[in-house]
């Protein structure tokens, strides 16, 4: 059976940037999930020498990844996530890793968008078939929509 066995999120926060707002953004993202991560994080120096913090956020739980990722999902347009299947992935012999970025502006306003411009980074480490996994969400998807239709 496919299965999203852990989500690993990274996120840079930089000096002119609030850290507790990072992590807000980072947290509207993942939701009720958020208590569940385990964080670390590291101060760099940037190009110029101005302080960079990486934080690193591991959620392993997997029914909780799986919500995380069906949210995520849920939020984008149909062509992202076409992107994301087809694009976005690599395959390995056991299962696979797809690869998201998310604005983080906008994940601060409550609101899941795909951005390349100093993203919320997600990889989501899944195991078993990717194509049924696709499939997998796919039908929960439709099974959403389907409750939110009148």
């Amino acid at each position: 059976m496919p299965r999203i066995e852990k989500l690993v999120i990274q996120v840079l926060c930089h000096a002119t940037e609030d850290q507790d707002k990072v992590l807000r953004a980072v947290r509207n993202v993942l939701g009720n999930a958020a208590d569940k991560v385990s964080i670390s994080s590291e101060t760099l120096k940037g190009h110029y020498g101005d302080p960079v913090t990486i934080m690193r956020m591991y959620l392993l739980d997997e029914n909780a990844c799986e919500e995380v990722f069906l949210r995520i999902l849920s939020s984008l347009s149909r062509f992202e996530w076409e992107e994301i299947w087809s694009e976005r992935i690599k395959r390995g012999k056991h299962g696979g890793k797809l690869y998201i970025r998310l604005d983080k502006q906008e994940a601060f306003l409550g609101r899941i968008r795909q951005s390349d411009k100093d993203p919320i980074r997600i990889v989501v480490e899944a195991r078993g078939n990717i194509d049924a996994l696709r499939k997998k969400f796919e039908e929960r998807i439709r099974e959403l929509e389907a409750k939110s239709s009148p």
